[in-house]
C-alpha cells in the first residue's frame, strides 16, 4: 500500500499533468466541500484564453493508487475524463454581476441545517423546521446542459439585495422550473425497478424504504405516495409549496407523516395511528445509513403534515 495523503496525491498528480500538458495548461488541486460536510478532492485542469475548467474528482483514484495501481494508469484516467469532456470554449459571466440577469433562475433547495452548519456562515439562509432553505441559480447552456451556482453571502453584497427580495424571487420560480411530481406509490415501482437497472440513484434511494411490505403497505388499502420535483434534482423542497400534500391529506381526510428519503424527495403516508413514530424514524435512519451517499441525506427526523393547520412540524416520539 502506497503511504500517501490525498492532499499529496492531488498536489503529484498536477505535477505529473503540467509536464505531460504543457505550458498552456494549468492542473490545480483543490478541496470541496460539498452538502453534509462531506469533502471530496478535486484536479481542476485550464487551458489557457479559456474560463472553462472541468473538474475531475480523484477519491477513487487516490484508493486505486493506495492500494498499489501503477501511477501512470491513474494519469491516463484523469487525461481520458479531461479530452471527454473540455470544452475549448470561453463563457461570458458578467450577467452574474447582474441581479436583474439572474433572478428569474434563482431557486431554492432544503438541507440539513445542523451538518452544513459551517457553509450556513457563508450563505444566505432561512430556517425552516430542523433544515435550512438555502438558495442556487440553474445555469443552462446547451453547449455544457444544465449546472447550479450556490448563491453565497458574497453574491448577496455584489447583488445589493437582502435575504426577504431573494427568497421572494426564489418562490416564485420554483412551481415553474421545479414543477412537482407526486404519484402514489404503486405507480413508481416499474420506475424504480428500471431506475435501479440503469444506475439510477433515484430508484435505488426510494426502493431503500420500499424494502418490505411493511413499509410499502402502512395499512390495508392504503400506500405512501411519491413526491419530488420532475426534475428529481433537490426534490425534497416540493414539500414547500406541493398543492398535493393539502389535496392528499383533505381526500383521505388523515394527517400524514413524511419520510425524508433523501435531499430529493420524500415520501408521504396517511396517518392512521397504527405505527408508532419510532418505527418511522428507524425506518428513515436505517436508509440514511445504508442506502444513501453521505451528501444526499436530508434529515434523521420525522415530520408531520396537519391537514387542520396546514403545517409541517417535526414529531418526536412522543408527541404522535
Amino acid at each position: 500500500m502506497n503511504y500517501i495523503t490525498i492532499g499529496e496525491f492531488g498536489n503529484k498528480v498536477c505535477i505529473s499533468l503540467a509536464k505531460i500538458m504543457g505550458k498552456d495548461y494549468e492542473a490545480v488541486y483543490k478541496e470541496v466541500t460539498k452538502n453534509n460536510g462531506v469533502r471530496l478532492h478535486s484536479v481542476m485542469i485550464n487551458k489557457k484564453g479559456s474560463n472553462v475548467a472541468p473538474s475531475i474528482y480523484i477519491d477513487e483514484l487516490y484508493e486505486d493508487y493506495r492500494e498499489g495501481r501503477a501511477f501512470g494508469e491513474v494519469i491516463n484516467d484523469i487525461l481520458n475524463v479531461y479530452r471527454r469532456n473540455a470544452k475549448e470554449i470561453r463563457m461570458d459571466m458578467d450577467f452574474f454581476t447582474r441581479f436583474d440577469s439572474v433572478k428569474d433562475r434563482i431557486l431554492y433547495k432544503l438541507i440539513n441545517r445542523e451538518r452544513n452548519a459551517k457553509l450556513l456562515e457563508e450563505i444566505p439562509y432561512v430556517k425552516w423546521n430542523d433544515l435550512a432553505i438555502v438558495f442556487y441559480y440553474l445555469f443552462e447552456d446547451e453547449r455544457f446542459g444544465k449546472a447550479t451556482i450556490l448563491i453565497r453571502n458574497s453574491h448577496m453584497s455584489m447583488w445589493d439585495i437582502d435575504l426577504e427580495s431573494l427568497y421572494k424571487h426564489a418562490r416564485s420560480n420554483m412551481p415553474e422550473l421545479q414543477p412537482e411530481d407526486f404519484m402514489p406509490i404503486g405507480h413508481i415501482i416499474n420506475e424504480i425497478i428500471m431506475d435501479c437497472n440503469n444506475g439510477s440513484n433515484v430508484g435505488i434511494r426510494a426502493m431503500g424504504i420500499l424494502h418490505g411490505d411493511d413499509a410499502i403497505l402502512h395499512s390495508e388499502g392504503e400506500v405512501m405516495y411519491f413526491l419530488s420535483s420532475e426534475s428529481r434534482y433537490f426534490g425534497a423542497a416540493v414539500l414547500l409549496y406541493s398543492k398535493s400534500v393539502k389535496e392528499l391529506a383533505g381526500r383521505l381526510g388523515k394527517n400524514l407523516i413524511i419520510l425524508p428519503s433523501s435531499v430529493h424527495e420524500v415520501l408521504l403516508i396517511p396517518d392512521d395511528d397504527v405505527a408508532e413514530t419510532v418505527f418511522y424514524k428507524d425506518m428513515v435512519k436505517e436508509v440514511n445509513d445504508t442506502q444513501l451517499e453521505p451528501e444526499e441525506i436530508l434529515s434523521y427526523s420525522v415530520y408531520y403534515y396537519d391537514r387542520f393547520t396546514e403545517q409541517i412540524t417535526v414529531k418526536d416520539a412522543d408527541e404522535m
